[in-house]
């Protein structure tokens, strides 16, 4: 039986896997992916570094477990943002609102959450089976379908559509996690991938492009 080196820790028996990943987490969300360790887990957990080699075979696999659960989260952040999109009775209006909704989330993302973004993609487990980047690749193509299904989204950039916005709006998000972009350019620059973006896969923007 695993137990605590000391009192005062924050490892509860039976869930050490779990209390590794939130402490690592905490780790990345102040120090970046090269703040984690597993004998800084450890150290901080307050069990031996044998303990978590049971649970993790190496560092990355704690890494690539903690980039797939924030990965995870942007996607579920995403649908959450999508889904408060009011309702209007035009098919194309809907589609293109749902699908600036999705850009505006991912990059705010990035903003609240800069050095867990910034790490997210860059560990992977060689099992995961998944396409791209799950759930937030996921509803990017369902928005997609959804300008397309709507004919909003223009022949000539359909086979691009998808990897045209995920570029485009993860490159500007990267830039924000790495504050490249000063705070008060941040509303605008949004604004202007997002224009861009729709622009370059329908011929336009909406109307209401503040969102």
């Amino acid at each position: 039986m695993l137990t605590p080196r000391s009192k005062g820790h924050d490892y509860h028996h039976g869930d050490l896997r779990a209390s590794a990943i939130a402490a690592g987490r905490e780790m990345i969300k102040k120090g970046g992916i090269n703040a984690l360790g597993l004998r800084k887990v450890a150290e901080r957990l307050q069990v031996s570094p044998a303990a978590l080699y049971r649970h993790f075979e190496d560092v990355e696999t704690l890494q690539a477990e903690i980039c797939a659960e924030v990965r995870q989260e942007l996607g579920e952040f995403m649908l959450a943002v999508r889904d408060q999109v009011p309702i209007s009775r035009s098919k194309s209006q809907n589609a293109k609102l749902r699908f600036r909704a999705l850009g505006h989330a991912y990059m705010d993302f990035a903003n609240k959450n800069k050095k867990l973004f910034e790490s997210a993609f860059l560990f992977r487990l060689h099992s995961q089976n998944q396409d791209m980047d799950g759930l937030a690749w996921n509803l990017l193509n369902e928005s997609l379908d959804e300008l397309r299904g709507a004919g909003e989204l223009l022949g000539k950039t359909d086979e691009e559509a998808c990897m045209l916005a995920w570029s485009a709006v993860h490159g500007l998000a990267t830039l924000v996690a790495q504050d490249a972009i000063p705070p008060e350019q941040y509303e605008l620059s949004k604004l202007q991938i997002m224009n861009g973006v729709e622009r370059a896969l329908t011929g336009k923007v909406s109307k209401n492009s503040n969102f």
